[in-house]
């Protein structure tokens, strides 16, 4: 199973789930004060495409998973306020999913105001984009970020790095595993475990790490070349753009 979970691909990841949930009860943050046996906490944080969180949304479902994906406000890679993307993040909730707000310290700071201000006003905004609560947040880039956690211990939510929740916890995170965390978890060393996954990792073929971002790119490339054609247009096509070129060229 370790040779297959390298490659990084999504029938791997099928297989990885079948496994897990054989011997844990797989949930979302939400359920966790439901929990009493063993189960497994799976998490997604959704760090650079929401398409590619709602691909491996649809696979968990078929399957009748249900997990935590984490987003961003405050991100360049997608915009939870576009109509495509809003669309998209409600589809992931709509196949039953739980939806968690992902929250950058070292932006919020940058702001100069209130950090548990920041924070409330992007949980609400959430739960009023989804019309559901939000009671998950998890913090971004803990891996390369210094300085404690302000909403370590912050009343009304779950942290998904609340030491607890973290005792055995196994991530994905840059393609590349602990292999001991890894190899305990399918060795079922665990009664319970955070298993953190990130989308963009993973693909349908055997692919390197450079090629992921490449991909990402090209299609971030195309979406902006739709954006230009869209601008092009309304700057030569519309009836006022038109009328105006009109007049000046009468007074040449």
């Amino acid at each position: 199973m370790i040779d297959d979970l390298k490659n990084f691909t999504y029938d791997a990841y099928i297989k990885f789930l079948e496994l897990l949930r054989q011997n844990f009860r797989i949930i979302p943050f939400c359920e966790i004060s439901k929990q009493h046996d063993s189960f497994l906490i799976l998490r997604h944080d959704v760090d650079a495409s929401l398409e590619a969180a709602l691909k491996m949304a649809k696979v968990e479902h078929k399957l009748g998973i249900r997990s935590t994906y984490f987003v961003l406000f405050s991100y360049k890679f997608y915009n939870l306020l576009e109509r495509d993307d809003l669309a998209t993040l409600r589809e992931i909730s709509r196949l039953g999913h739980e939806i968690g707000l992902h929250y950058d310290v070292t932006t919020y700071e940058s702001y100069g105001q209130s950090l548990t201000d920041t924070l409330e006003t992007e949980i609400r905004l959430l739960e009023r984009l989804l019309r559901r609560k939000v009671s998950s947040i998890a913090r971004h880039n803990v891996s390369i970020t210094t300085g404690t956690d302000p909403f370590m211990d912050i009343k009304g939510y779950v942290n998904a790095y609340d030491p607890k929740l973290c005792k055995n916890y196994v991530s994905d995170s840059c393609r590349s595993w602990f292999l001991e965390d890894l190899s305990s978890l399918l060795d079922l060393n665990y009664k319970s475990a955070q298993l953190l996954i990130h989308p963009l990792l993973w693909t349908d073929d055997v692919c390197e790490r450079d090629t992921i971002l490449e991909r990402l790119f090209q299609r971030i490339d195309e979406r902006n070349r739709q954006y230009k054609t869209a601008w092009l247009r309304i700057l030569h096509e519309s009836p006022r753009v038109k009328e105006y070129d009109r007049l000046i060229e009468r007074h040449k």
